[in-house]
């Protein structure tokens, strides 16, 4: 027994023996397999830029480097004193091929025009690790949007590879080790000269980026669609390859909590679209399926067209015999009074042109939802003179663009509070109905919609509630319920967000002038959206040009100007 038990030790001792020589042998072999990422990439051409003319050079040859691959790899470096975190320092771009430009901004005290233009090319992805981190530093500190950034960790979690950081990323996918010791990370990147190692620190970042994305592009593309995508034979296929698989994860920040790695890890052939981040179980906009635009026309007592018109609107006028039917189809309402003011200019004729029922980003006609491009919680507090006419800026979007459009909007929300001292609450708005609005919407909607079938009593207890809460208005009109009807969670934000939009009205007024606020949430609109179904003569300057017309008719008071924030007029 004794012998047996010892034989059978010994047999024991030498297969755990063997175990662990095969297990240290494995470690060495993958130890061996990683390289230092100034080993890795020795063939790198990096060009530090520090002038505008250098700052063209670089940008001429990134453009001639990625005509096929369509990406480079982007990062950003800043120095953070205390705290404070100081404007973005430090540019990082790579092409695919091993060139990298390091774009001093802290040397060159601005973005030259043409490094500008190379960010906001949405033809271009840029690509990254939180890449909307450093797109929302770098439009706070120099006024540069970055449009088609791309988060690798979207694409890596699409390949079933666990979505970790940039190092985490090398290294699983490249072999490669990146440099990251604090005394780097945290070095003074706004200083004269930079080190050797500072200088491979950030071209490393932005090379491995690059290069995880095409790495990732192969994988995917030669397990669903068997292309060959950056092997050597670049051509325009290579565009299409990488426009239908990031064109739908572009701009879209990855969400941490979202990366389930055993619900993940089977799931390696659907890629994450933006609806999958962002649309929400239960959306507090209410979607409309009948058109809103019924594009009937209201004529001046001499035949000149006014305007088109909703037909409730212009029944409305027919039943308080203010107007008469000239036509039928389409609707057509001739004042017998005369209006207070006419169609002047292309500001005119945009309220005379008929407008189509569809989503004006993407065409989608099945359903969609009225988008404040201005936000309420802004606009209630400008002055009477600048909220008439505000259709201007009521376009009807689906209910995916819908959400896409508010997501987006709040990195203007969070540029605006850094700007105007007016902090949002948590760092983000946050709305709540209360049981007041929901009840007037309520009402407004029923005398809309349902009119007909209201009895007299409903019909007047209704009409009761708007007009306590629209004391100013003596009876119930179209524009009114049209008005109340549209009130959403937006009118209904916190007393912290009516802070915030009150701080930043203020702002303006005291600074650049209402019409600027405007401009900027319609000029962010385009550029975050990008509308391909805009109203003809729809203009960022919209207001601006029909207050000219005003003054110019007399219809502007000095009173007026000034709570503008345009005196003397410029």
């Amino acid at each position: 027994m004794e012998m047996i038990l010892k034989h059978n030790f010994s047999v024991t001792t030498v297969v755990i023996t063997v175990l662990s020589a095969a297990v240290v042998f494995t470690v060495l072999k993958y130890k061996r397999r990683i390289r230092k990422a100034s080993e890795a990439f020795h063939y790198m051409n990096v060009s530090i830029v520090t002038d505008e003319e250098a700052c063209n050079r670089a940008v001429t040859i990134i453009r001639r480097k990625c005509v096929y691959h369509n990406a480079i790899g982007f990062d950003s470096e800043w120095v953070t004193v205390g705290r404070k975190r100081q404007p973005v320092a430090l540019l990082q771009l790579s092409t695919l091929d091993g060139f990298c430009g390091l774009f001093r901004l802290s040397q060159m005290k601005t973005v030259p025009s043409s490094l500008k233009t190379l960010l906001e090319d949405n033809t271009l992805y840029k690509v990254g690790v939180s890449p909307s981190d450093d797109a929302k530093y770098l439009f706070h500190d120099w006024g540069a949007k970055l449009k088609s950034s791309l988060d690798l960790r979207h694409l890596a979690r699409a390949c079933g590879h666990s979505a970790g950081g940039l190092a985490s990323l090398s290294e699983a996918l490249l072999q490669v080790t990146l440099d990251k010791h604090w005394k780097v990370r945290c070095s003074d990147w706004e200083a004269e000269h930079l080190t050797d190692r500072q200088i491979v620190y950030a071209a490393a970042d932005a090379h491995v980026a690059i290069k995880i994305f095409a790495k990732l592009i192969r994988e995917y593309s030669s397990r669903t669609r068997g292309s060959y995508w950056l092997t050597g034979k670049a051509d325009k296929h290579s565009q299409q390859a990488v426009n239908y698989l990031c064109r739908d994860i572009a701009d879209v920040a990855f969400k941490t909590k979202h990366n389930n790695q055993k619900t993940n890890a089977g799931k390696k052939d659907k890629i994450v679209k933006k609806e999958d981040i962002i649309m929400n179980k239960r959306y507090p906009h209410a979607t409309r399926t009948k058109p809103l635009y019924n594009n009937c026309y209201l004529q001046a007592p001499d035949g000149e067209l006014l305007c088109t018109c909703d037909k409730k609107k212009a029944l409305w006028y027919v039943e308080k015999e203010l107007a008469a039917v000239v036509s039928e189809a389409p609707l057509t309402v001739r004042l017998r009074f005369e209006p207070a003011g006419r169609s002047v200019g292309s500001v005119g004729r945009y309220y005379c042109l008929a407008k189509e029922n569809k989503c004006v980003v993407c065409g989608n006609t099945d359903s969609y939802i009225r988008k404040n491009v201005v936000p309420r919680e802004y606009r209630k507090y400008f002055p009477e003179v600048m909220k008439d006419h505000s259709s201007h800026d009521v376009l009807l979007l689906c209910v995916r663009c819908h959400q896409l459009s508010n997501t987006l909007d709040l990195r203007m929300r969070e540029m605006l509070a850094r700007k105007c001292h007016a902090p949002l609450a948590n760092g983000k708005a946050v709305f709540s109905y209360d049981f007041n609005t929901k009840k007037i919407r309520s009402a407004a909607r029923a005398l809309l919609h349902q009119s007909q079938s209201l009895p007299e009593a409903r019909r007047r207890a209704l009409e009761e509630v708007l007009l306590q809460h629209y004391p100013q208005c003596e009876e119930i009109t179209p524009e009114l319920l049209e008005e109340a009807a549209a009130i959403g969670p937006e009118a209904a934000i916190k007393t912290e967000e009516e802070s915030h939009g009150m701080k930043v009205v203020e702002y303006h007024l005291k600074h650049e002038g209402l019409l600027r606020l405007e401009e900027y949430w319609r000029d962010h609109f385009l550029t975050s959206m990008e509308p391909k179904f805009m109203p003809e003569l729809w203009s960022i300057k919209h207001n601006e040009e029909r207050l000219r017309v005003k003054l110019d008719e007399g219809g502007l008071s000095q009173k007026d100007l000034q709570s503008i924030g345009l005196t003397p007029w410029t």
